[in-house]
Parts: C-alpha cells; sequence; structure tokens
C-alpha cells in the first residue's frame, strides 16, 4: 500500500459533520480475539493467506473505472486542538491505466486518481487554495497483499476477529530477511487487516511505515481504509467508504468518505459544429 502525501497548495483547473475523532493509531490494532494461528507463515495459516492474496489479485483485476462523491475533512491541528480545518466536496475519478508510463511513480498500481474539486468549505474553489493535508491514492491501494512473491517477506499473527466469520492478520516486514524479493518491502511496514476467513474479502485494512521512509519517501505514515458492499450490475464489489490518514507527529489529518460510487463512462464534451458527442477523458487538477 503506497500513498502520497503532502502539505498541498492545490490547484483547481476543474472545479459533514463534526470534528474529526481522534487519529489513535492502530485503532484496529487494540483489538484481540482468540487464536487462529500463531505467528509466522506455516502449513495452518498458508490457505488463509493465499486466499487473501488471490482476493487482491482478483480485486485489482475485475474493479471497473469509476467515479464517487467524495467528501473531505483536512486539519492541521496543534496541542491536541484543531487550528486550520478545510472541508472539500468533489468527484473522485480512478480510472484504470493504459500502457505504463516512464514517469509513473507507482507503476504497480493499475488506477490513476483524479479529483474534481466543486466546493471549498462551502464555497466554489479558487483557481488556487491550500489544504493542510492530502493524501492520494488510498481509494484504489488499501487491499495490499498484492505481491504473493513478498508473504515470506513478513511475520505474521492471524487471530479471530470481533465479528464472527472474520480475521485479523497482522503483518510487520521483517528486518532480517535474506529473500532479494523483500528489497521492495517499504521499510517498517505494519499493517493490520480485518477479512472473511472463509473468502479472504477484506472489510478493513490499515498500514504503517518507518520513520524514515516517511521523511525520504513522501508517503503517509498511517492509513485505514474501511470497505462496504456496493453493486455494479450483477457483480458486488467491496469498496472503500472512509479512507483516514495522518501525518507521523499527528498535526495534520485526513479524512474522506465516499458514496454514489458507478461506473465511470467518460465526460461528454460537445464540439462546436461537429454533431455527434465526443467522449474526452477527464483532466485531472493540477497539485504543487
Amino acid at each position: 500500500m503506497k500513498f502520497s502525501a503532502a502539505l498541498f497548495l492545490v490547484f483547481a483547473s476543474l472545479v459533514g459533520s463534526a470534528l474529526l475523532a481522534p487519529f489513535a493509531l492502530g485503532a484496529q490494532q487494540a483489538r484481540q480475539g482468540e487464536p487462529v494461528v500463531g505467528s509466522r507463515p506455516g502449513p495452518a495459516n498458508v490457505p488463509l493467506l493465499d486466499r487473501l492474496y488471490a482476493y487482491s489479485d482478483q480485486y485489482s483485476a475485475a474493479l471497473p473505472s469509476l467515479s464517487c462523491d467524495e467528501s473531505i475533512v483536512s486539519q492541521e491541528v496543534k496541542n491536541g486542538k484543531v487550528k486550520w480545518e478545510v472541508r472539500i466536496e468533489s468527484t473522485l475519478r480512478e480510472l484504470r491505466k493504459g500502457a505504463p508510463a516512464a514517469d509513473d511513480k507507482f507503476p504497480d498500481d493499475p488506477f490513476n486518481e483524479h479529483h474534481d474539486f466543486h466546493s471549498v468549505d462551502g464555497k466554489p474553489p479558487k483557481p488556487k487554495f491550500r489544504i493542510p493535508y492530502f493524501v492520494q491514492g488510498g481509494f484504489a491501494n488499501g487491499v495490499g497483499f498484492s505481491h504473493p512473491e513478498h508473504q515470506a517477506c513478513f511475520d505474521y499473527t492471524i487471530t479471530a476477529g470481533e465479528q464472527p466469520g472474520t480475521v485479523r492478520v497482522e503483518r510487520t516486514a521483517r528486518a532480517d530477511s535474506a529473500n532479494p524479493v523483500c528489497a521492495k518491502v517499504t521499510p517498517g511496514y505494519h499493517a493490520v487487516t480485518i477479512a472473511e476467513e472463509a473468502t479472504g474479502r477484506v472489510l478493513h485494512s490499515e498500514r504503517t511505515i518507518s520513520e524514515e521512509e516517511v521523511r525520504h519517501g513522501n508517503q503517509a505514515y498511517f492509513a485505514s481504509v474501511d470497505y462496504a458492499p456496493r453493486q455494479f450490475g450483477d457483480r458486488t464489489f467491496l469498496l472503500p467508504v472512509k479512507f483516514v490518514s495522518q501525518d507521523l507527529k499527528g498535526e495534520h489529518r485526513m479524512e474522506a468518505t465516499y458514496s454514489n460510487c458507478h461506473r465511470y463512462a467518460g465526460d461528454m464534451k460537445i464540439m462546436p459544429d461537429a454533431g455527434p458527442l465526443e467522449e474526452q477523458p477527464a483532466a485531472p487538477p493540477e497539485t504543487h
């Protein structure tokens, strides 16, 4: 799971609720269940891990390009008090990539993410506006388990989940692994996943990474995603309904909620004197 994070001055080419709850790191990590399997991969838990990796591959391969309504709350916090808050209403578009681009920072991610900002604090967005904290990549890339070859790169603890039929899978990157494929695992990676035991479908995921990776890798320190079923024609996908992130010191926070998700069919543009409508891809907003 890679989520790029920055303090952003947003250039909008297009154009809630109470304060965010405390962002206690690893809220799910505090949950304890009856042991299903001990730590480390072994014969008893390999089938479960195989289901999780298979579900991740299927999810990435089958999820269509889509568009969702997105509500964002971004905050700057000092001494436990919110000093600056921005609320944004936008349209999120997750578009499947075509041929890999040479400058793609995340070539393994199958989607490009675009945000069309409609309002900032209840008003039309200005050509330039500031936002305390903005994280991209959380919607389509939060499932994890995307590289089966990395299975031996983690220590695992698997316990029963709080809900019947669910499991809690905790993964911690092994610092002492001599396997060369493990060099691609983000240093300090620690993740907790809540999934259906029988199917491997992910209901909740969260992860943290090392302080050094945060400082040098342009990634969010903490990120979590909650999933819920959404119908697309005759298929049901577990799609993100909430994404939460914060920086290393807990001074910058972001929460995004998603609704009204549907297949993305492109924007319709009328060409002058051209007759029929022509489908055009949406242009992403520029960010700095």
